[in-house]
């Protein structure tokens, strides 16, 4: 595989759409992997979406890390633009366990390109529990790496829409369910705890992780090691035409298992696409793994 080395961003200048203080983690891949500096709109995002459900979020991460790369853009006024988003839940293939994903957007109007790069993680410490009593707080509150890491304490219930469809037919503002984000203290959490136990329906008090990058270390080691993946990319120029964004754009799965050859769901080629022309290579996976090991196999272990 053969690709040019791209100089085309050095000493531009890109705008980074966020609200939550991910300049830090995304600015330096940048500025050393291509010579890309970046300036900062403080744009609302949470108008987009929130993790806590106010807002629902709508469209994909893709769909989402682009519009805000756009519309940074348009505030800025000018032609290159990132962007970033985050989601969180069960591990895809390993559902007992928790892991983050992070997508990050590169929008280029001078070259008509956007490209668009995605990291799953275990390296998470997205979690929440449900309590009565605020001593029963302690073993997750070291799970969730608190208080270096932030929390959120709301009631047990959820009347989100409940006060929306109310406020609605009634014509009048009623105000939504207290919801207490970014916890970094003891002495704040316990009293955010005893305020929501008092107005819970069960008695409970729901306890998150505030998964919001400024107040979450691990998210934001994350999102600088995706801003790293980007930049590695943007520098890789096709073949072909030169543009930079040369990458994976897909797979072809069928890795076969080591024993009966059966092929199974897992990827075992790799498609390199050039974001700009038609170019494109289908090539066997980067981290070398030929087959599927027989205790993962459909045939070997139904």
């Amino acid at each position: 595989m053969e690709f040019k080395k791209s100089t085309v961003y050095k000493g531009s200048l890109a705008v980074l759409t966020t609200k939550h203080q991910k300049f830090k983690a995304i600015a330096t891949p940048m500025r050393a992997g291509l010579g890309l500096n970046l300036l900062t709109v403080n744009f609302d995002t949470d108008t987009l979406g929130t993790f806590t459900g106010e807002v629902e979020r709508k469209g994909s991460a893709r769909e989402n890390a682009l519009k805000k790369a756009r519309i940074g853009m348009a505030m800025a006024g000018k032609k290159l633009g990132i962007a970033s988003e985050g989601s969180f839940g069960p591990h895809p293939l390993v559902p007992f366990l928790s892991a983050g994903e992070e997508t990050m957007a590169f929008i280029d109007d001078k070259l008509k390109i956007e490209v668009v790069e995605q990291m799953l993680s275990l390296k998470s410490n997205f979690a929440h529990c449900s309590v009565q009593r605020f001593e029963e707080l302690s073993d997750f509150l070291k799970r969730v790496k608190f208080p270096s890491h932030a929390v959120i304490v709301r009631p047990n219930f959820n009347r989100t829409n409940w006060v929306s469809n109310l406020s609605s037919k009634l014509g009048i503002s009623i105000p939504p369910q207290q919801i207490f984000k970014g916890i970094t203290n003891q002495e704040e959490l316990q009293e955010a705890f005893e305020h929501c136990r008092t107005i819970s329906e069960d008695g409970l008090v729901l306890i998150q992780s505030d998964m919001r990058a400024h107040l979450n270390p691990t998210r934001l080691r994350l999102i600088r090691q995706l801003a790293i993946k980007l930049a590695r990319r943007l520098a890789h120029g096709c073949s072909v035409c030169g543009c930079p964004g040369w990458g994976v754009t897909g797979v072809v799965s069928g890795l076969p298992c080591r024993d009966c050859r059966f092929p199974s769901d897992l990827p075992k080629l790799e498609v390199f696409a050039c974001p700009s022309c038609t170019h494109q290579e289908t090539l066997p996976r980067r981290d070398g793994v030929l087959n599927v090991d027989p205790m993962n196999c459909e045939m070997c272990n139904p």
